[in-house]
């Protein structure tokens, strides 16, 4: 008679999803425990004062509030913030971290458990771990800021896609399609920048499972409801203060990362383009400095080149180390992360930031990319459901890539597309474990 301990395990393996709940669950209380711990109820990401500034506005006058922050940053996440009040005011942040943890720890689990359903079942596991365990992502739903909503918002979509690619239900098409628009909307309402992957990702996902003639139809349902969610932010915007633009803060922030002696970083000291702004409306004069900064791209493709070698360089860069550039050192994985400590010393300093520091950054940023493209490749050869789960993936991290290549390289914009990459980096390990054999289950 079999024991106990092999009955329970072969349990566990026949019911990987009670597993991967488990986890899930457990990191949740995990992460409870910690934001117990924390002063004020949550850590601060690198906007997260100028994201309390704009939900202290609210409260004290209003969503309609004129503070600077509402129209210079998008207002949605201190919106949404604020809406979270109805639970209470004075806690308020210990309730974001508590929806942003439970929210990561649902989608990580909701997305391995459509994976699990598919040909890439073997690669569930590998991918749940490094998702639901990466310290800088996990740790980031306890941070005031969008990037924990963004990468749990990413792994609801492509599970609901995935879940939809299996099922092949025309009843239930039209329904996924308005989850996934109003979840990319959402997105794209705390962030705008996510609403070219929300496109993207519809129309990838229309052109595959409607006919050619049907496509535009449903691409314009889902652009409508997508849309909707920004609109409401330039509503807001324009009624506050008279603005109608979802933010005023593109143009800076694409001039910042432009210029004949830009780094393409935020630690340029000379950057900027000479720009005849004609207006004094701040967002008319947003625009123009937009269609200058595009301009001078143009007109410069050699500088350009470098600038987006630089970008990329710093988007796909460690969060420590001697080849970095960007906002995340507030980032809490910092605080217990070994490079750091080895930092502090002389000896440590002189190891990390010369040539053996940089040739370990330059290798971690090499494989991490060739990893990502190599797992992108298996699920593209697989064909099939497959290939449109890869694609989508793989769309959902190089738009954010490419739309970092005409702002500033920073590799905190890397935290919202990190669980996708994290997905196709784990499908490349598993392959690569297993001698180059894809783990595909016919």
């Amino acid at each position: 008679m079999a024991s106990k301990s092999k009955i329970a395990r072969t349990t566990q393996q026949k019911n990987p999803v009670k597993s991967f709940a488990y986890w899930a669950i457990g990191v949740f209380i995990l992460k409870l425990i910690i934001s117990s711990n924390i002063t004020g109820g949550a850590w601060y990401a690198a906007d997260g004062a100028n994201y309390v500034k704009g939900v202290e506005a609210l409260i004290n006058e209003g969503i309609f509030s004129t503070e600077n922050n509402l129209t210079y940053w998008p207002a949605g996440y201190p919106l949404f913030t604020y809406l979270l009040t109805i639970f209470g005011t004075s806690w308020v942040l210990t309730t974001l971290v508590i929806f942003q943890s439970a929210l990561f720890s649902f989608s990580t689990y909701f997305f391995v458990k459509q994976i699990l359903i598919t040909r890439l079942k073997k690669y569930a596991y590998l991918a749940f771990i490094l998702i639901l365990l990466n310290p800088t992502l996990s740790l980031s739903s306890l941070s005031v800021g969008y990037e924990s909503i963004a990468a749990s918002g990413s792994l609801l979509i492509l599970g609901i896609i995935t879940k939809d690619l299996q099922e092949k239900n025309e009843s239930k098409f039209l329904t996924y399609l308005i989850y996934v628009s109003a979840i990319s909307g959402f997105l794209g309402f705390i962030q705008p920048r996510l609403l070219v992957a929300g496109v993207l990702v519809s129309f990838i996902w229309i052109l595959r499972r409607k006919s050619r003639k049907l496509v535009p139809i449903f691409l314009s349902l889902s652009l409508i409801v997508l849309l909707f969610f920004p609109a409401t932010l330039i509503y807001r915007n324009e009624k506050a203060v008279g603005v109608a633009a979802v933010s005023t803060n593109l143009g800076v922030t694409m001039d910042i990362g432009a210029g004949d002696l830009a780094t393409g970083g935020y630690d340029s000291k000379v950057h900027g383009v000479n720009c005849d702004i004609t207006t004094s409306d701040i967002g008319k004069a947003d625009s123009q400095q937009v269609i200058c900064v595009l301009k001078w791209y143009a007109e410069n493709p050699g500088k350009s080149i470098k600038l987006f070698y630089n970008k990329s360089l710093y988007f796909w860069s460690p969060w420590s180390g001697p080849v970095l550039s960007g906002t995340m050192g507030l980032n809490p994985w910092l605080k217990i992360n070994p490079i750091t400590n080895i930092n502090k010393s002389p000896e440590g300093a002189n190891l990390i930031g010369g040539p053996f520091g940089k040739l370990i950054a330059y290798l971690w940023i090499f494989f991490g990319l060739i990893l990502l493209i190599y797992g992108f490749s298996i699920l593209w050869r697989a064909k099939g459901s497959e290939r449109v789960i890869g694609l989508v993936a793989f769309t959902i991290i190089c738009s954010s890539w490419v739309i970092t290549l005409f702002s500033i390289g920073d590799h905190r914009f890397r935290l919202p597309i990190m669980a996708m990459s994290l997905f196709l980096q784990a499908v490349g390990i598993k392959t690569l474990l297993r001698g180059g054999k894809p783990a595909l289950i016919d």
